[in-house]
């Protein structure tokens, strides 16, 4: 119970903070990862930091919260916050304050540790571009682990930096530690570095690395957690964040027609020490296109394990090559190759002849719908089978701008004797360019088969966040 309560005290700390005030300055980021259907996983972080600047004085708040679930079975659990006061010497680089702050790690055995101190601070770099400082002090901590509560007087020390590597790109690096005056082994260590590069308006790209190192454990748990995080950030404050919004123009690489233009994906996400979760996603992806014509070759991975235990697995390769002969219509053949162990899927291929048309079309945007047969053949659940199926795809691609798009599809292909027998796959993605080379990549895909294996789940649902980068 004492954790409810010092749980709403953090997230009442953060919302005082969120106050509206032009004086204060909010920014949130988020990140999410997950699989559904033959395989479960979530990851998901949400962090929320706020300051306020008057005269000599600042005022801080950042919280920071973590889940994960892999098969039904929590994975991650943590929640931390901190509140902090600092003033300024006049004319000084010290600077003196006080802070509190709140851990939340059950995968640790922390029930709950909460600290409160006072600090003594000094600026080594303070410059536009570059920003390091440290802080060390005196407090007191209030803590739970392993149901035993303790109190103790205690020590924090912590140190910053900060790099403006351009006007739209910083890197951040931190290191935290807090430990018992009379046992300096009992201590709790965190890290953390990452780059957070602006999109748009108030939106940024986020990729951070933290570590946590606990200094006493009991049986069963690991003294280290870390944890790579891929999001989004978003600030609240009028007008966006400091940085100005992208105003450079993408410079789109010049295709001459009937070159092959190739792309990477890479993308995933990890956690080890007291929760060991890994997963990963690759692709490759080659287009060429001329005024009647377009073909596109390509190959997608995705690989998932928790504790030791594969959680997922799969591959497709597509293959296809489209002809306008008549605006708005056209012809092509595709080949489409599938891989799923997990959903018991030894291999699914199919090739599809099919005519399509485009319903909208309107510079880079555009609707389009395609129909034809299909021929498949494939080994599902240790069974062989080959049939004649019908395929249609409806597709959809919004360009926003030169940097950003989304787009979507929904293919169904089904047997023609046995309509039980079919397979919905859906798509919806986001593309933003964030150099001339380089994309962030957000790809929600859904894959139901309304005959799974015996034992199987019928959907089979993941959420790739990731950069693609032009080879």
């Amino acid at each position: 119970m004492q954790f409810n309560y010092l749980t709403l005290l953090s997230l009442s700390l953060t919302s005082l903070t969120f106050a509206e005030s032009s004086d204060w300055k909010h920014n949130g980021n988020f990140s999410l990862s997950l699989t559904s259907g033959n395989s479960d996983t979530l990851n998901t972080a949400f962090g929320f930091d706020s300051i306020k600047k008057d005269g000599l004085t600042t005022y801080s708040n950042e919280f920071d919260a973590i889940y994960g679930e892999d098969d039904g079975i929590r994975s991650n659990n943590q929640i931390a916050n901190e509140l902090k006061f600092a003033r300024e010497f006049p004319d000084s680089r010290w600077y003196y304050g006080a802070s509190t702050d709140f851990l939340y790690d059950p995968m640790a055995g922390v029930d709950y540790r909460a600290g409160v101190y006072g600090l003594l601070g000094y600026h080594f770099i303070d410059t536009d571009r570059y920003k390091l400082r440290a802080e060390i002090g005196p407090g007191f901590i209030f803590e739970k682990r392993n149901d035993s509560s303790e109190q103790y007087a205690a020590y924090k020390a912590a140190q910053y930096f900060d790099w403006k590597i351009s006007k739209d790109t910083r890197f951040f690096q931190s290191l935290k530690a807090s430990a018992e005056l009379g046992d300096l082994s009992n201590a709790i260590y965190t890290a953390e570095v990452g780059i957070e590069s602006k999109l748009s308006g108030p939106w940024s790209f986020r990729i951070a690395a933290k570590a946590i190192h606990y200094s006493q454990v009991s049986d069963g748990n690991e003294a280290d957690d870390q944890l790579i995080t891929v999001g989004l950030g978003y600030s609240f404050s009028p007008g966006g964040s400091d940085a100005p919004s992208l105003e450079d123009v993408h410079k789109k690489r010049k295709i001459t027609e009937g070159d092959w233009v190739t792309t990477a994906l890479l993308g995933g996400s990890y956690a080890s020490g007291n929760t060991d979760a890994s997963s990963v996603a690759l692709g490759i992806l080659a287009k060429r296109k001329s005024a009647l014509s377009s073909s596109e070759i390509g190959l997608n991975g995705y690989y998932g394990e928790s504790d030791g235990v594969r959680t997922a697995e799969s591959a497709t390769f597509n293959a296809h090559h489209q002809y306008s002969f008549k605006k708005p219509y056209f012809a092509g053949l595709r080949f489409d190759a599938e891989y799923d162990p997990v959903a018991d899927l030894d291999y699914r291929l199919a090739l599809s002849p099919y005519l399509g048309r485009f319903l909208y079309e309107e510079g880079a945007t555009f609707v389009s719908l395609e129909v034809g047969p299909s021929v498949v053949t494939e080994k599902k659940a240790g069974e062989n089978d080959t049939y004649l199926a019908a395929y249609a795809t409806l597709k959809a691609d919004k360009q926003f701008n030169d940097r950003t798009r989304i787009y979507s599809s929904v293919t169904w292909r089904g047997e023609v004797q046995d309509t039980a027998n079919f397979v919905l796959t859906s798509q919806l993605g986001f593309d933003h360019s964030i150099s001339d080379s380089t994309k962030l990549k957000l790809l929600l895909e859904n894959i139901y088969d309304n005959e799974p294996a015996e034992g199987r789940d019928a959907n089979d649902l993941k959420l790739i966040a990731g950069f693609e980068f032009a080879l």
